[in-house]
């Protein structure tokens, strides 16, 4: 049989549902009409062919397969469909024309519908799946669990003007979608306000460069840093590495878990504070982009302005580098030099002389000789940083960031670097978070409900504390932070001039040792503190706002409790800039790839499934 078309009509149609192969699909939007079928009501699978007539090329498709096979769709002009094994074949007529890929027709109406995949979230790294409800808008998809994907084929290949086309990503709920709420982790605060009725400027521009928003993902209360044993209001993420019994670090969880989790999703969006998401990219073994403070304009909850940005989580450098500069401000992100014309001074951050010897230290043992350089992580660590010393066509300088702070610190401070900086991220964040966020909420939330909102107990203990600060501690605490940032970016991480041959410095130092973290450590748990004590090695980025990048490098055996076999787990490395040279890190991690120096990584339990 063949039939011939007219263009769809435009009218909305109730959602429906059709198993192909196995597999459960929506049908989203009528795309053409042509005439009714004779016979009973049914949904077909179909196929529409592109320009060559054939579909070579279509099993890399994650939604597409033979079973569209039943119809192939032969666009205007093409008198000669091949045969694939369909049983019949319908012509669109002159003056309609839909893209190559797996379509649905209703043969009652003739209406044929493109798809959507429903992939299930076994991981739980979704708060829900979503769809477009207009220009930069969209809809949660309800009645199912499941996270509505369609098939890369609908997109035109990337240019110059959409670089992301066809990529699907999934955003942190703490960030505002126009026609969805904002949950921000925290179930009573996303049934109490309405949807937004803007999306967040830095996620209009990933869709306006062709990206596709699949879903909003799973975040701790206020962004906050809980453990999954904490966490009783919402599931928490599974870490998809290792034995699938590891912690998905805390607040950008479902970000990372999604990302490291799921092929059908190329990138995420997550929020860092204090580490939010440096940390999560590192135990999920991912690339994990800081950017450079102010460089990425967003909306949704703000725990301060003085250290929060948005960021990308994703699984290999470039994609990394194409996502990041599409969101950045562009105006405030100077490109690098050709690599050839490049001179770097790498900073391997080193403990002090009086530290006491670990396997898994903060930073790097002075010349190698902790306890840390002999294990597995210890040894990939050494070889990334020779093989980086090599491309970077410099040797590492030792520099332990506790003795020059000491020798260079701003006056009015203390030479004690701990001391300088330890009130600073406790006060601030918490501080502005309570009094700014929360407490407004809960104002409002108790005059409407007659009881307050529920809020975990360890971050309700940490609010608490910021709703006892002072104007003057907060205060304090902000000139504390003011010193400590531009000493970070006039003594350790000073931007470079454009006098020629001025060095671009970067830091390297530890971020994940790949040692297991069980998601179900009840010891551990029960002698943790309110607040992290020690210098925060994340404070070198959230104060001074400098680029702060998480480099997957590898990974280490371990053997598992829960599987009493050896599993894998990843180990990452951080790389800082000075502050707005992200152009320059992106370009360089991106290079580190080509060069096989890095990686892209994969889904799953491990990181790489086939050697290099």
């Amino acid at each position: 049989m063949s039939k011939r078309s007219r263009p769809a009509a435009e009218e909305s149609q109730p959602k429906i549902t059709i198993t192909v192969g196995g597999q459960l699909f929506l049908l989203d939007e009528v795309k053409v009409i042509i005439e009714p079928l004779s016979g009973e009501e049914r949904y077909i699978p179909a196929t529409c062919l592109g320009l060559n007539l054939d579909v070579h090329g279509y099993e890399t498709d994650d939604v597409w397969s033979k079973d569209f096979l039943k119809v192939l769709i032969a666009q205007y002009g093409q008198d000669d469909p091949p045969n694939l094994g369909q049983d019949s074949v319908v012509n669109l007529s002159e003056g309609a024309s839909i893209r190559q890929g797996p379509y649905v027709l209703q043969t009652s109406t003739g209406r044929i519908f493109s798809i959507l995949k429903l992939y299930e979230d076994p991981n739980n790294a979704f708060v829900g799946g979503i769809l477009p409800d207009g220009p930069l808008r969209y809809k949660w998809l309800e009645g199912f669990n499941r996270i509505p994907v369609p098939s890369r084929l609908y997109d035109a290949e990337p240019t110059p003007e959409r670089p992301l086309s066809g990529m699907r990503f999934g955003v942190k709920d703490a960030i505002d979608i126009a026609g969805l709420e904002t949950g921000n982790g925290s179930r009573c605060y996303r049934e109490f306000y309405p949807p937004r009725n803007v999306t967040a400027v830095c996620i209009a521009k990933l869709l306006n460069a062709g990206a596709i928003m699949v879903g909003k993902m799973r975040l701790c209360q206020w962004c906050d840093g809980q453990d999954p044993l904490e966490r009783l209001e919402e599931v928490t993420p599974t870490n998809p590495r290792g034995d699938g019994f590891q912690k998905p670090s805390a607040s950008s969880s479902g970000s990372a878990a999604g990302c490291a989790s799921y092929p059908w999703l190329d990138f995420t969006i997550g929020t860092d504070t204090g580490g939010s998401i440096r940390h999560p990219a590192g135990v999920n073994g991912l690339y994990g982009i800081r950017p450079s403070l102010g460089l990425v304009k967003s909306s949704g909850l703000v725990c301060t302005a003085l250290m929060d940005t948005p960021g990308v989580l994703t699984r290999s450098a470039k994609v990394a580098e194409v996502v990041t500069k599409v969101m950045l401000d562009e105006t405030g992100t100077p490109e690098a030099n050709s690599r050839g014309n490049t001179r770097y001074k790498l900073l391997y951050a080193v403990e002090q002389e009086s530290a006491e010897p670990s396997e898994t230290p903060k930073f790097f043992s002075q010349k190698g000789r902790g306890p840390e350089a002999g294990t597995p992580a210890g040894k990939l660590f050494e070889s990334f940083v020779q093989s980086l010393e090599k491309s970077l066509g410099c040797k590492r300088q030792e520099v332990c960031i506790y003795d020059l702070w000491r020798e260079t610190h701003p006056n009015n401070t203390s030479d004690d670097l701990l001391q300088a900086t330890d009130n600073i991220y406790k006060n601030i964040v918490y501080g502005q978070l309570s009094r700014d966020v929360v407490q407004p909420f809960a104002r409002e939330y108790k005059a409407r409900h007659g009881q307050p909102p529920f809020i975990e107990a360890t971050t309700k203990a940490r609010l608490d504390y910021g709703a006892s600060i002072s104007d003057e501690e907060l205060q304090d605490s902000i000139k504390a932070f003011e010193s400590f940032a531009n000493w970070v970016n006039e003594v350790l991480l000073p931007h470079p001039s454009s006098a020629e041959g001025q060095e671009i410095p970067l830091l390297v130092y530890p971020q994940s040792w790949g040692r297991p973290q069980y998601r179900d450590d009840l010891a551990g748990l029960k002698t943790r503190q309110v607040f992290w004590s020690g210098f925060s090695v994340y404070s070198l980025s959230y104060c001074s706002g400098c680029p702060d990048f998480t480099l997957p490098i590898g990974e280490v055996p371990f053997r598992s409790k829960f599987t009493e076999r050896e599993e894998y787990i990843p180990v990452a490395l951080s790389l800082l800039a000075p502050r707005k040279m992200d152009a320059a890190l992106l370009g360089l991690i991106t290079s580190l790839e080509e060069e096989g120096v890095l990686r892209p990584v994969e889904c799953g339990s491990r990181l790489y499934q086939a050697k290099p």
